[in-house]
């Protein structure tokens, strides 16, 4: 009570989740004429049960879309009087409703598999994941996993301590179809099993040149080497003094992943080196960055990064499906080794690209164009320049989004970009 005058709480405090009928009413009785003198605190304790029909809310992730996905809201309904005057006083507050058990860090999140025939030689896919109980008692139950294309399901017993997190590892037997498919997982009690996750499966059909070995220098997250694996390709990852120190010429191409030279400013200075690379004859492949952490920039000793004038700007295509145009349908980027068409964008999320270049060299050659509505068409979303003996790329289309959604032609156009220049 933080007003000047005592205050007088009902017999009755009630309290309860609020549902489309109202609230659930849960209750605790104080005594009688119970006062609050001014600046006095009292504590109400109240105890509630969740009931065994709600709907999980952790991860937050998994339930964007789903009613009430922030949380249970439990109200509390405090009747008090206050200088003969009554009224409610009704907080409100939200709970996070977890499963009796979590399958959570399920590791691959997404299986990609190059073709149909790498699914053949080795249709058995090994996922890790933790089981969390949440309970404060141990549980029995079973952990089911399997295919939606394959009968074939793996059932296995767990015993969870109380709230213990246990890893697990299962072998999963995938179909050999050639078709995108998903994989299920749920832990099985004897009141109810755990909301589904599902793993998608996807059959990218992406060819690559032989004898490819990869570097690539690491944005901010995992969607490139995860997708330089799955195209069954070899790869490493390079530091900042890999870059400065290393003999690149054994790399058959090098990527520098989205916005590097922000999170690794560093690589500015030796990006002289990664040129060098391409003039002697390698493939050297940059992903997006933004127009502030790519432009020539005295002030920050940024000069110009690529071999050729390219400069960005603030444009960018934010409907998915925005159509695409081949400038140059015939040209090998395009074609080699998979003959790319008007298929290969479809299923994008998000948006096509971002910071579009607004200015290069005519070295480079755009080979895409495509435009938002109402908006005018922008070309410079995949740029290619030959450069001394080898090749430079720059792209300002989104792939890692669409790497990490198991966009199939997204697998195709990687695999396109890093076997630039060499056969089959």
């Amino acid at each position: 009570n933080k007003g000047a005058t005592s205050a007088r709480i009902e017999p009755v405090v009630s309290g309860g989740e609020i549902n489309t009928k109202g609230m659930v009413s849960i209750s605790a009785r104080l005594k009688p004429n119970t006062i609050v003198s001014p600046g006095q605190t009292i504590e109400i304790p109240i105890t509630y049960k969740l009931a065994d029909t709600a709907w999980p809310t952790v991860p937050h992730a998994a339930h964007l879309y789903d009613k009430g996905f922030a949380g249970t809201p439990v109200a509390v309904k405090v009747t008090a009087t206050l200088d003969g005057a009554k009224f409610h006083i009704i907080p409100l507050k939200l709970f996070d409703v977890a499963p009796s058990v979590e399958v959570s860090e399920v590791a691959p999140s997404l299986a990609v598999f190059a073709t149909a025939n790498d699914v053949t030689r080795e249709s058995k896919v090994d996922f890790t994941m933790t089981l969390i109980n949440h309970e404060s008692a141990p549980i029995d139950g079973t952990l089911v996993a399997g295919s939606n294309g394959s009968q074939e399901r793996t059932n296995v017993p767990v015993t969870l301590a109380a709230n213990e997190s246990k890893p697990v590892t299962l072998t999963i037997q995938l179909p050999a179809s050639g078709a995108h498919t998903h994989v299920d997982l749920s832990f099985r009690t004897a009141r109810k099993p755990s909301p589904l996750v599902t793993v998608p499966v996807i059959y990218a059909n992406a060819q690559v040149a032989h004898n490819l070995r990869i570097g690539y220098v690491r944005g901010f997250d995992f969607s490139l080497p995860n997708a330089l694996n799955a195209l069954g390709v070899e790869s490493k990852e390079l530091s900042v003094d890999d870059v400065k120190t290393a003999d690149l010429s054994k790399y058959t191409s090098i990527i520098v992943d989205n916005r590097v030279y922000e999170s690794q400013p560093e690589l500015i200075a030796t990006n002289q080196k990664l040129l060098d690379y391409a003039n002697s004859g390698g493939n050297l492949i940059v992903f997006y960055h933004k127009n502030d952490e790519w432009n020539p920039n005295p002030q920050r000793n940024r000069p110009q990064l690529a071999p050729y004038k390219l400069i960005l700007g603030n444009e960018r295509i934010t409907d998915e499906n925005a159509p695409i145009s081949f400038l140059e349908p015939d040209h090998p980027l395009l074609n080699s080794p998979n003959k790319l068409n008007q298929d290969d964008f479809k299923d994008c999320i998000q948006e096509r690209g971002l910071y579009y270049p607004r200015e290069w060299d005519p070295q480079f050659k755009a080979l895409l164009q495509s435009k938002d509505p109402n908006e005018a068409p922008l070309k410079g979303g995949l740029l290619v320049a030959d450069y001394g003996k080898g090749h430079y790329i720059y792209t300002s289309m989104v792939w890692y989004r669409q790497l990490r959604a198991g966009v199939p032609g997204a697998y195709r156009m990687l695999a396109n970009m890093i076997s630039y220049g060499r056969t089959r």
